[in-house]
């Protein structure tokens, strides 16, 4: 393995910065695993729920014909390093509603819906322009205050439709690479997950996943999402028994040895390659694609999936369908970096 400071010194025009969203692609592959995800999941009802509106989202994107900013706008984007499309830039006014009543008309037409959810898109279609305007510019900001925690994935659907539409508009070489490197190039947003990618060129590299625009853009691995840092960050699964089982030992072994001896009780048993074996935990997480990427500097994480351990992971689906995780890194103290377009809490005024 490369360790964070090799990783860095390579050819940055060697590794593929950006995956620019497939239109095509993003939302068919979505919608199918939130199915598989469903199949003897406490959550299945919710999931298939997600997977209708995901599938009326890309019935929706097949025809949509996005409008990019000027080029007088992407311009002054690239020569400041700027998001082509910033999600508080007010490009959704005008250009969502329009997307938001089809993907609620799916939805409602989907057997057997629950009347609590038909009563959820029934307030969506009574709300006045303003309040959804209002509600829009909430969830764009990522926080969701005093927007309705059940409507909000219905309205972000609308969203994402216009951003992925957009984002898809643009090249990879159209897009500028940021001075802050852990938020979208496109929208500006924060990701939702990380994904090790498998395949062609993108083999081994991690990916930042964009919940808005579904842009992703390489950071390197073993290094806080957040905030940057990289000596303590930890990886944690769930394990069988369904505590969470941690472990610096993978990774710090792996990515900083010295360090990880140093930390260890007398002198730890080596492989035949010279690295510190493996205890069983770390095994577990090794094993596992699904993981929270902890960080004991900022005390926030980040989900990573990594395809090489199922190749079907999705960073919103995944993210979405691994929620026991999510409770359990918050009773061991961290905070999660940020939240799922799908799930919404109502957020403190």
């Amino acid at each position: 393995m490369l360790q964070p400071g090799q990783i860095e010194s390579l050819d940055r025009t060697a590794i593929p910065r950006l995956r620019m969203p497939q239109r095509a692609e993003i939302f068919s592959a979505r919608a199918a695993r939130l199915r598989q995800l469903a199949e003897g999941h406490p959550l299945g009802d919710y999931l298939r729920l997600m997977a209708a509106l995901v599938d009326a989202q890309r019935s929706e994107i097949e025809n949509f014909v996005a409008e990019r900013p000027s080029a007088e706008s992407i311009a002054q984007a690239q020569q400041h390093c700027m998001p082509l499309v910033p999600a508080n830039s007010g490009y959704e006014v005008g250009r969502w509603k329009p997307l938001l009543t089809p993907l609620l008309d799916a939805v409602a037409a989907q057997a057997d819906l629950p009347p609590a959810v038909r009563g959820v898109l029934d307030r969506i279609r009574n709300a006045d322009a303003a309040t959804l305007d209002t509600a829009a510019q909430s969830l764009l900001a990522g926080h969701g205050k005093g927007v309705d925690a059940a409507s909000a994935p219905f309205l972000m659907a609308a969203l994402q439709v216009l951003w992925t539409g957009v984002a898809s508009t643009f090249d990879a070489g159209e897009v500028p690479m940021l001075d802050v490197p852990n938020i979208c190039p496109v929208c500006g947003t924060l990701p939702v997950a990380s994904v090790v990618r498998i395949g062609g060129a993108h083999e081994g590299y991690r990916y930042l996943a964009c919940g808005l625009c579904s842009t992703e853009w390489h950071m390197v691995r073993v290094k806080c999402t957040h905030c940057e840092a990289s000596e303590h960050v930890a990886y944690h699964v769930v394990d069988k028994q369904g505590e969470a089982s941690a472990k610096a030992d993978l990774f710090a072994q792996a990515a900083h040895p010295a360090q990880a001896a140093n930390a260890a009780a007398g002198t730890p048993e080596l492989t035949e390659s010279g690295r510190p074996k493996l205890d069983e935990a770390a095994k577990r997480v090794a094993s596992s694609p699904s993981r929270a990427e902890s960080c004991d500097d900022c005390h926030s994480y980040r989900k990573i999936f990594y395809q090489d351990k199922d190749p079907f992971v999705e960073p919103v689906a995944d993210d979405l369908a691994s929620l026991a995780l999510d409770v359990l890194m918050g009773e061991a103290g961290y905070a999660r970096a940020n939240g799922n377009p799908l799930l919404w809490q109502n957020a403190e005024e």
